[in-house]
């Protein structure tokens, strides 16, 4: 198609030297469609799959229009994806007006279509009141109907919901079954409630050795916060012997990959000089750290807060 246009483009040069003006202008024209149409054709031609991976090309490259144009034409073409993916580029305002509402009628045209993800995502909207009323019912129901589809994060999710009675009345039980089901599939972070559970006994005889190994699983797949339950072990001596060097390897490790528990575990360390020497000043700078990224500590640590930043603390 290349070698037409510019022989087209040669004609009308020739004719412009010969006089032939108004014959060259039309040659241009034409050339100009040819050109066109020849940029159009591979996108006409291009199948629902293929609109959706050029599409994710565009997405990767950070030009969410461009991702936004192709994933509404694979939509177009039948692509549940191209909805879904739509969807998420207004939930999160990425080279379009954020739009919740927008999301979710995306979200549901993809479930229609039998898209599982798009189901999880309705459940989360659901679960956050984002796009649509807030409804725990709702969201269990949808996390329900994406988990029978065999996606591990609502798997983990209905664990959640359980666990902290969210729509439904807490039993760690039925939250052991669920994270297990998701571990079972490869989820970290199910992986590592199953050890939390493990230690403190929740839907489960407390068994050390057990969070022990679901902490190291879940660590192995990159959870941060498994290294959390890994220090917390050995600075405890639950299971395994004491040894505050492995603790506080475990947090430092937690710490680095951004996770403010990790952190708040260093200035304990600090503080107690557990593995360290002991540095109050050291370990008041890790709360801080810790609290400006959204840390949230329990009674205990408040009032050990209180103590260590004082009026610092009360103004946070």
């Amino acid at each position: 198609m290349k070698k037409i246009v510019l022989f087209v483009l040669a004609l009308c040069l020739c004719f412009t030297v010969f006089g032939g003006t108004a014959f060259a202008e039309t040659a241009a024209a034409e050339a100009t469609e040819t050109e066109t149409s020849a940029a159009e054709a591979p996108k006409a031609e291009m199948t629902a799959e293929e609109l959706y991976q050029t599409g994710l090309e565009a997405f990767d490259a950070e030009d969410y229009g461009k991702a936004m144009e192709y994933f509404l034409q694979a939509a177009d073409a039948g692509n549940a994806e191209g909805w879904r993916s739509a969807g998420y580029l207004y939930d999160y305002g990425l080279g379009v007006e954020q739009s919740h509402e927008k999301a979710f009628e995306y979200y549901q045209r993809a479930a229609d279509q039998g898209d599982v993800k798009a189901v999880y995502n309705i459940a989360d909207s659901y679960f956050y009141g984002e796009g649509i009323e807030q409804d725990y019912g709702k969201a269990l129901e949808y996390y329900q109907k994406a988990a029978d589809l065999g996606d591990a994060w609502a798997l983990y999710n209905l664990g959640l919901m359980y666990q902290n009675g969210k729509g439904v009345e807490q039993d760690y039980g039925k939250a052991f079954e669920y994270y297990q089901k998701a571990a079972d599939l490869g989820d970290a972070e199910a992986t590592n409630n199953l050890g939390a559970m493990y230690e403190n006994g929740l839907g489960v005889e407390q068994d050390y050795a057990k969070a022990l190994e679901c902490y190291q699983q879940a660590a192995d797949m990159g959870d941060a916060f498994a290294y959390i339950g890994l220090g917390d072990l050995y600075r405890f001596g639950k299971g395994v012997e004491q040894d505050y060097a492995k603790a506080l390897e475990y947090y430092t490790l937690a710490a680095e990959q951004g996770e403010p528990a990790g952190w708040f575990d260093l200035g304990e360390c600090y503080y107690e000089g557990h593995g360290l020497e002991k540095d109050p000043d050291k370990a008041a700078e890790w709360y801080r750290k810790a609290l400006e990224a959204g840390f949230e500590p329990d009674e205990a640590d408040q009032e050990h807060l209180k103590e260590v930043l004082g009026d610092e603390y009360q103004q946070k």
